[in-house]
């Protein structure tokens, strides 16, 4: 799908993210295994395992990531990196204006902007079985205080407006985590929670406070994804 760029802005975020995966690439193979590279996560695993008590897990969904703002009075949608211009087809705007994104986000009287997942019918070839799109939402900015909202503050605005988070699949101690990044990648595979005959992507590792967060694909995910 092609769609306008409205505009292109570097944003600042001091916030820790780690993707496992090799530079310029999603995955690689080691003795006929496909596997991610997960150097960048050890150490400051173990240590996040030590000094972050409260974690939360959701399921990476297999969609395309959408945002939408309200800053100073203007209504904004976009792609992963791209904001984009209101056209004809254009795919993310339609949902937008299905679900009612902007009269909902209006409403907190905030400058705020919204992260989540696109899903549905058109989309990565539907795994979920979807009639239809929609956004599941897993993350929210402050615009005025330049923070990410914490897990309490996230699920209260979702809820408020009437959306869905993510399927969040549980909470844990820090020190409960797998010990191992090895333990992670076990940790990532299961059935998704929006449909139980395909293989969830993987899962996605917060802090409540939403300092730090992290990815985890599940290798029977990328072996169906080879097949």
């Amino acid at each position: 799908m092609l769609d306008k760029v409205k505009s292109i802005k570097k944003i600042d975020n001091k916030s820790k993210r780690y993707d496992i995966g090799v530079e310029n690439n999603n995955n690689f193979y080691a003795n006929g295994i496909l596997v991610h590279n997960c150097q960048n996560l050890k150490d400051d695993y173990i240590d996040w395992r030590k000094k972050y008590l409260n974690f939360y897990i959701t399921e990476k969904l297999d969609g395309s990531s959408a945002t939408f703002y309200i800053k100073d009075g203007e209504f904004g949608v976009c792609s992963r990196n791209l904001d984009l211009l209101e056209s004809e087809g254009n795919t993310y705007w339609k949902v937008a204006r299905e679900m009612d994104i902007e009269t909902k986000l209006r409403a907190l009287n905030t400058n705020v902007a919204i992260q989540g997942e696109l899903i549905g019918e058109g989309i990565q070839g539907n795994p979920y079985k979807i009639k239809g799109q929609t956004v599941k939402f897993f993350s929210g900015f402050d615009i005025d205080k330049r923070s990410k909202m914490n897990y309490s503050e996230l699920a209260l605005m979702i809820a408020r407006m009437g959306f869905e988070m993510v399927p969040v699949l549980g909470f844990i101690i820090g020190s409960s985590l797998p010990e191992t990044i090895e333990g992670l990648l076990q940790y990532a595979e299961g059935k998704s929670e929006l449909n139980d005959k395909f293989e969830r992507e993987g899962v996605v590792v917060r802090s409540t406070d939403s300092v730090i967060s992290f990815k985890v694909i599940s290798n029977k995910f990328l072996l169906k994804q080879k097949d």
